[in-house]
């Protein structure tokens, strides 16, 4: 029994050394592949690319363990992982000029697009409650203030001038996908008293049957509409520039699977929000040919992005994609009823735009 037991136990042992040894060898193919990939000849910020190996190492493994379930970047076992990926970041960060985009993406690529779009199951980030309205509001003054580095400053690394240009586009795709969740609330929220339970508190801050967008507070918001029309100019800017400047860069994005999609979807959410509150707030009267589809652009690309939604329903549905909370007709009454020379189901058919 004790030879059985002894040849188990050896067994064991030279499994382990064996999954050492791989891990091992693993770990060290992996920083090697890093490392050529990173320190090129020519590279701006050779030091800076040091602490960003292990970085992406980290994120690798933080990665891995939350496809098992019931794990995801705030579970207790991932603190040592994102502890230590987050001093890597540091320092890969403290090693970057200020005016460099390259310094300003660490919370896009090593938080949001790796860990919290697929814990929230999607773009639109508070769907699944695994994060409350206000955990979405910050997160989408993180997408903000990134998207504004974005744009104010270049990425002298080859790699991360591609990755600028990415984390633009998916992170004005985010900020206007969740734009609503600053005035989202729900019906309990107001009245409490002591007896009520903290749990109720709680869960009144996440996605409920009874969640609702509380319009009145939304256009009385006026600073956070002007970022729409902030960003409805960058997207252009950036578009230029990429074509003009890096037009592999510009036209291998445009190829992306689904990127048709998401520049329609993107311009539909800014364009239908800067028109409802325009609209609601009256304010369309101080605009100058407010009704004129050849001078109002944000009209134009309204009805057209509405148009191409609509053309490519049956496709977008077949691949999961639906345009139902996108696309919505209630603004179109509003419009013809503000713009009587306009019939938005016309324009949508006569192929003019």
């Amino acid at each position: 029994m004790d030879k059985k037991n002894k040849i188990i136990n050896n067994k064991k042992k030279n499994l382990l050394f064996l999954f050492i040894i791989i891990f091992v060898i693993g770990n060290i193919s992996f920083y090697l592949k890093e490392r050529a990939k990173w320190m090129y000849d020519g590279q701006p910020y050779p030091r800076a690319k040091e602490w960003l190996i292990p970085a992406n190492m980290m994120l690798v493994y933080g990665t891995t363990l939350t496809k098992l379930p019931f794990i995801d970047e705030r579970s207790f076992i991932m603190k040592p992982i994102i502890g230590l990926q987050d001093y890597f970041v540091s320092k890969w960060q403290e090693n970057l000029p200020d005016d460099d985009a390259e310094k300003h993406l660490g919370w896009y690529i090593f938080r949001l697009r790796t860990y919290i779009v697929p814990n929230a199951g999607g773009i639109i980030l508070y769907g699944n409650k695994n994060y409350s309205f206000d955990e979405v509001i910050e997160f989408n003054e993180k997408a903000w203030k990134t998207i504004k580095t974005t744009v104010e400053f270049q990425a002298k690394d080859k790699d991360f001038n591609e990755i600028r240009y990415a984390a633009f586009n998916n992170l004005s795709v985010l900020f206007v996908s969740n734009f609503t969740a600053y005035w989202i609330h729900n019906q309990f929220e107001k009245g409490f008293v002591d007896d009520i339970s903290t749990k109720r508190k709680e869960i009144s801050r996440y996605q409920t049957n009874n969640s609702y967008v509380n319009s009145n507070e939304m256009f009385a918001d006026e600073k956070k509409f002007k970022r729409l029309y902030q960003l409805y100019q960058w997207i252009d800017q950036m578009n230029k520039e990429y074509k003009n400047k890096y037009p592999k860069i510009f036209y291998k994005a445009k190829r992306a699977e689904a990127a048709e999609y998401w520049e329609n979807s993107r311009m539909q959410e800014i364009t239908k929000y800067i028109l409802y509150y325009l609209v609601h707030t009256k304010r369309f009267k101080q605009k100058k040919n407010f009704c004129d589809l050849r001078s109002n652009p944000y009209l134009r690309d309204y009805i057209k992005s509405k148009k191409w939604l609509l053309d490519k329903e049956k496709f977008l549905k077949a691949k999961n994609i639906s345009i139902k909370k996108t696309v919505l007709n209630a603004l179109d009454g509003e419009i013809e009823s503000a713009c009587p020379n306009i019939n938005i189901k016309k324009e949508l058919n006569n192929g003019n735009i």
